[in-house]
């Protein structure tokens, strides 16, 4: 156990160490004009947030056995630590009143790993035969896809990454409420169920619709998160091929030789084409934004979800959404849309009150998931939530309920009956 420890730690440096030589290295040199600078912050500041990024270490352990501690993982190292290591890099004094935010951020954290401990709710579940289900899906795909071809056409924008910010206004152009819908569903849920089932059935058609479906969706919204999403899933499926055991150091290796591995190729072509995708805007763009946002809502007026669903009733005090005014702002660019993690946005909202409630919601939210899922492998319920989860880096925990499919995998983890199904990594058939 403590070999096992230790090893975690030691990863966990490795990232650190790692994010902070990629922004100071490559993306400060680099994107300083698009806001990401470099102040130089003395060493006892940079020390201060190290130790707190480290914290979590105290009590997390390298199994995983629910699907919230997958979570976990996925927001400490996607956003957590981002969080408190980057800002040091862009304010003036790297630990004025943002240490505060710093340590509730750590303290959410805290609150997101508790809930596996709390014993599961006794749900009851509804009988269904599988082949109604899968009709049913079916069903819901075919309908989600006219509306994607009603609205967009039969497009296939294989782009240049040069090429890729037009074919984004372009989306943003023709998307409207329910083809933005489809796109986010198909995206996040059924193309990721479609790749996970086949996988764990070793159904090859579904596995390619899957991937498919992801291509031509890029094709039209040019996001390349959607890109990169079968790649995500994959890794994560080999993560979690022991049943959880061993996740965390098999994950954080994974992690630390995706980001070095863009630091090698990137010295040596000369450019920084893959440190911007993968370590940029993943990583260090969540914490250069965090920042960014803690700076204008601490001083300015919050905005209590009246842009959102509070705007019956109270009135907003901006002339832009939040996201469009944090980019026109901070990056002189009125049509960018700077958006938040979740913490970054409950802080625009109700500042440290809505950081608590928003982890109390999100735990709420994980505490039922994690008691629906005791009739499935820790595989299928944690890879069906893993895109929704990765939407939280940059958008707020209300717009992934509905829009990034929180609620749609909540539905497909309850309905679905996934036990007794072939796995993929295992010799046998059967979940043990």
């Amino acid at each position: 156990m403590k070999v096992s420890k230790l090893y975690v730690t030691s990863l966990v440096i490795t990232y650190i160490i790692g994010l902070k030589w990629g922004y100071t290295s490559f993306i400060s040199p680099s994107f300083a004009y698009f806001g990401y600078i470099n102040l130089n912050p003395e060493i006892w500041p940079q020390v201060i947030s190290f130790l707190l990024a480290i914290t979590p270490l105290i009590y997390v352990e390298n199994d995983v056995k629910k699907p919230s501690q997958v979570v976990f993982w996925l927001l400490y190292t996607m956003v957590a630590i981002p969080a408190v290591i980057i800002p040091d890099y862009v304010r003036i004094q790297p630990l004025d009143q943002i240490l505060w935010l710093k340590i509730a951020i750590l303290i959410a954290l805290f609150m997101i790993y508790s809930v596996s401990y709390i014993h599961p709710l006794a749900v009851t579940f509804i009988e269904m035969q599988p082949r109604t289900m899968f009709i049913g899906i079916l069903f819901v795909w075919l309908i989600q896809w006219g509306i994607i071809l009603r609205t967009f056409g039969l497009q296939l924008h294989f782009t240049q990454a040069d090429d890729v910010y037009d074919l984004r206004e372009q989306y943003r152009s023709q998307v409207n409420r329910f083809s933005g819908y489809a796109i986010n569903w198909q995206s996040k849920i059924i193309h990721t169920f479609m790749i996970v089932w086949g996988v764990l059935n070793r159904n090859k058609t579904l596995i390619m619709l899957g991937i498919i479906g992801q291509l031509f969706i890029f094709s039209i919204t040019g996001h390349k998160s959607i890109l990169l999403s079968a790649v995500f899933i994959f890794g994560l499926l080999f993560c979690l091929r022991k049943d959880g055991q061993g996740f965390a150091s098999v994950f954080l290796l994974g992690l630390n030789l995706l980001m070095y591995t863009t630091f090698l190729l990137d010295t040596w072509l000369e450019t920084t084409e893959f440190t911007s995708i993968f370590v940029r805007r993943m990583l260090a763009t969540p914490g250069l934004l965090l920042s960014y946002y803690f700076d204008f809502f601490s001083v300015n007026e919050q905005v209590h979800l009246s842009h959102s669903i509070f705007s019956f009733f109270l009135s907003y005090p901006y002339e832009k959404l939040p996201a469009f005014l944090i980019g026109d702002y901070y990056f002189n660019r009125p049509d960018l849309a700077a958006n938040a993690n979740l913490w970054a946005d409950a802080y625009a909202n109700f500042g440290y009150f809505g950081i608590v409630v928003f982890t109390l919601l999100l735990c709420a939210v994980l505490y039922l998931y994690d008691s629906i899922s005791t009739k499935h492998s820790l595989r299928f319920s944690a890879l069906l939530m893993a895109m929704p989860t990765w939407s939280l880096v940059d958008t707020s925990f209300i717009t992934a309920i509905l829009t990034h499919g929180i609620l749609l995998a909540f539905l497909l983890n309850y309905l679905i009956d996934s036990q007794g199904k072939v796995d993929f990594f295992e010799k046998s058939a059967g979940y043990q």
